[in-house]
């Protein structure tokens, strides 16, 4: 089983993983579930536990220009602890992080929407632009994904270490 986990609070391009976890959950991929994680913080340690490959999905503000798309290994992603990587208060890295040291193999992805700084007009108007390109991008990688991971943990391998 993949577990695709949506991260994301519901406000503007903030959204954007919980939408991405939404689109793919409409007609979701073999050998996965979706689920929707309303800003997890450290709980999202109980969403990596009893399967064998996750695809974490979050926007990220990291200074790239918005909409771009980051694809990552979840292993990468827990090395950025201490650094500001994705827009929540307890962020993806160090809960990434705190799970590695707790003895959880961290095997997937990461795949995030680079966003803009929050105001007031962008949560209340919804995806910009340029957000909901890299949505599009970013839902079609969770799914070319799932579809190469799925014959993999059917049959049990270990990821190689570019996908771990």
């Amino acid at each position: 089983m993949i577990r695709i986990i949506g991260i994301g609070s519901p406000f503007g391009d903030d959204a954007a993983g919980l939408e991405a976890a939404r689109r793919i959950a409409e007609d979701p991929p073999a050998e996965s579930e979706v689920v929707l994680a309303d800003r997890p913080g450290i709980a999202l340690i109980d969403l990596l536990r009893d399967v064998p490959i996750v695809v974490v999905i979050d926007a990220v503000r990291s200074g790239h220009a918005p909409g771009t798309v980051h694809d990552l290994a979840l292993g990468e992603v827990a090395r950025l602890a201490g650094r500001r990587f994705t827009s929540h208060d307890a962020s993806l890295p160090e809960a990434l992080a705190l799970a590695e040291a707790l003895g959880h193999a961290l095997r997937g992805r990461f795949l995030g929407v680079e966003i803009g700084e929050p105001s007031v007009e962008n949560v209340a108007a919804g995806f910009t632009v340029a957000v909901e390109n890299g949505l599009r991008e970013v839902t079609a990688r969770a799914r070319r994904w799932a579809a190469f991971l799925a014959p993999q943990v059917r049959l049990g391998k270990t990821l190689s270490p570019r996908l771990a």
